[in-house]
């Protein structure tokens, strides 16, 4: 497990003499901090499809919000986000996930439909493919196509998964929960206890 920022992922240069990036396992052409990786995809949008994208795009976040939070885990889902900028003409798509490139983007675009995705990318100039039949791979080869890597990317929480996360957080709160009980206070005075006690008492 990495612990600072990968900023040198391989790159090789094209035929013109341009600098391009090589695909990495854990992140496609983004970075990683510890097990967090960034993708950040830029798009154009069509004269006169702000509004509608704007509209697919809240549409999208409720479907990307089930309520069923393992699907975050699952998926590997830490952010995401979409800014509309330059007066409604540009689109950024950005997230962070903690597991692999290609299953984090294999199961996002599974889990919250083809659909759901093609409703927000067909405002884009940069989408060409057949609204009612695309696949779940011409989706993939879409974003990876947009996709620009970062200049820097931090993570303060880049040493642990949502699932590490997340169980941290159970156990803190039954923790917290057998603190309130007074059959607690005998137990808590035996030697074997105090890590515990120096974490809650912070």
């Amino acid at each position: 497990m990495t612990t600072t920022m990968e900023m040198s992922q391989p790159k090789v240069e094209n035929q013109n003499g341009a600098t391009s990036v090589t695909l990495s396992t854990k992140s496609g052409k983004g970075l990683s901090h510890g097990v967090s990786s960034e993708l950040t995809a830029f798009f154009t949008i069509k004269p006169g499809h702000t509004e509608a994208l704007a509209g697919a795009i809240l549409r999208f976040k409720e479907r990307a919000q089930p309520k069923d939070s393992s699907v975050f885990e699952k998926i590997g889902l830490r952010t995401q986000r979409h800014v509309i900028f330059d007066n409604g003409t540009r689109l950024m798509w950005s997230t962070a996930f903690d597991t692999d490139w290609d299953p984090y983007i294999d199961d996002a675009i599974a889990v919250f439909g083809a659909a759901s995705w093609v409703d927000w990318m067909q405002h884009t100039t940069d989408y060409s493919a057949d609204i009612a039949t695309a696949t779940n791979a011409e989706i993939k080869h879409f974003l990876q196509s947009a996709q620009q890597r970062a200049t820097a990317f931090f993570d303060a929480f880049s040493l642990a998964t949502l699932s590490q996360i997340k169980k941290a957080l159970l156990v803190n709160r039954a923790f917290e929960q057998v603190l309130d009980k007074p059959e607690a206070v005998q137990l808590l005075q035996h030697p074997a206890m105090q890590p515990l006690l120096d974490q809650a008492s912070d």
